[in-house]
């Protein structure tokens, strides 16, 4: 008995059943656009795009029960899904970048440029396209007269807990476009939408900021990962924190 081609022929039909899998797979959730997929499927599926020649079933079971969902996948960082047997660096970076790439698709069709009049706008507008994200990020909405959106653009990037903002550079950025009014926005990857102590120092000193130079915080609005937002506005906040502003340049 041959040995040798016995293990080879093992190894080919092994191929074989593993491309069979593979393309079952990708024919089932492509004809259906995924309606209803089991969390494991989605994520071997997406598995077969940086992973050409592997079975990746055994290895989208092994990230899920690890993390415990795809989203907790998703939002993990590259060290820790390295830890996982079969992922490599590249395919982490892969896993790793995806909520990220969602963020751009969100952002792409919020091209246009909408008249904002409430909270409700501004979440519709932009805060949908982050409230998923893994790490924090600050945006900054620049506004016409007529409150039309001239311009949106991301000012800082933090990690899951806090983003330093520096607020001249706001400032000149929203007189570069001519802007009237601003509106701050950013996600909070853990916990609820409330603004932390430090979310409140910082629009208070922005809000400051932006009085000096003729410029109206229209509103800072707060989303987080259940797509519920808070907004500084709503909340009655902006409005004392304008008083208080009023009455220190009186001084």
């Amino acid at each position: 008995m041959n040995l040798k081609n016995t293990e080879d022929n093992n190894k080919i039909a092994n191929v074989n059943l593993h491309e069979g899998h593979r393309k079952r797979l990708i024919t089932q959730l492509e004809a259906t656009d995924f309606v209803n997929a089991d969390e494991y499927l989605v994520l071997e599926y997406i598995l077969t795009i940086p992973i050409m020649r592997r079975d990746t079933n055994e290895i989208a079971h092994k990230l899920i029960n690890t993390f415990g969902s795809l989203a907790n996948v998703l939002d993990a960082s590259v060290s820790d899904l390295t830890t996982i047997g079969g992922v490599s660096p590249t395919v982490a970076h892969f896993l790793h970048c995806i909520p990220f790439v969602f963020r751009n698709y969100k952002l792409s069709k919020a091209t246009a440029k909408p008249v904002i009049t409430c909270a409700k706008d501004i979440f519709t507008y932009l805060g949908d396209a982050v409230s998923h994200l893994p790490s924090e990020e600050f945006y900054m909405i620049c506004l016409d007269n007529a409150s039309k959106v001239i311009s949106k653009k991301i000012i800082a990037r933090g990690d899951n807990t806090q983003v330093g903002i520096n607020i001249k550079e706001c400032v000149e950025y929203a007189m570069k476009t001519n802007a009237s009014k601003v509106i701050m926005l950013h996600n909070h990857p853990t916990g609820d939408a409330y603004p932390s102590i430090a979310d409140q120092e910082t629009t208070k000193r922005m809000l400051f900021g932006f009085e000096l130079s003729g410029i109206e915080l229209f509103d800072h609005v707060i989303v987080n990962f259940e797509q519920k937002f808070y907004s500084f506005s709503t909340d009655g906040a902006l409005a004392k924190y304008r008083e208080d502003c009023k009455k220190l340049l009186k001084v």
